[in-house]
């Protein structure tokens, strides 16, 4: 009984440098691209579009309005062999989670590069 407890303690540990990992590989990626004129003109008319409409119904379903406690995070949009690949964050945040929850779900457009990454600051202080 002991052995598969300890077991699946440690694959939960071991889970949590792989999330750590992801985000920060995926961050130097969005890092890297933060200049580009092509990711510049993809935001512009790709992925904002696609936030501006998803963002409030998100908002309104993940941040109650009577929340005293509403956590600032950035979180990793990735794409990898020019698909999107996953949403990477590091808070540990009830919020945090039903926001990311819900932007990987997004139709995501294509990216402006095979590997690209866009990292996105959410204040929701200001909602």
């Amino acid at each position: 009984m002991i052995l598969p407890a300890l077991a699946a303690s440690l694959m939960m540990f071991a889970a949590a440098p792989d999330t750590a990992l992801a985000y920060a590989e995926a961050l130097a990626r969005a890092e890297r691209y933060e200049d580009d004129p092509a990711a510049r003109n993809w935001r512009a008319t790709q992925m904002n579009p696609v936030l501006q409409k998803a963002i409030g119904p998100i908002l309104d379903a993940c941040v109650p309005l009577n929340a005293t406690h509403k956590p600032d995070f950035s979180l990793v949009v990735s794409f990898r062999a020019g698909v999107f690949e996953a949403v990477r964050f590091t808070a540990d945040e009830p919020m945090a989670t039903c926001i990311v929850d819900r932007l990987a779900v997004l139709k995501w457009p294509a990216p402006p590069k095979p590997d690209f990454a866009e990292e996105i600051h959410l204040n929701l202080n200001s909602k």
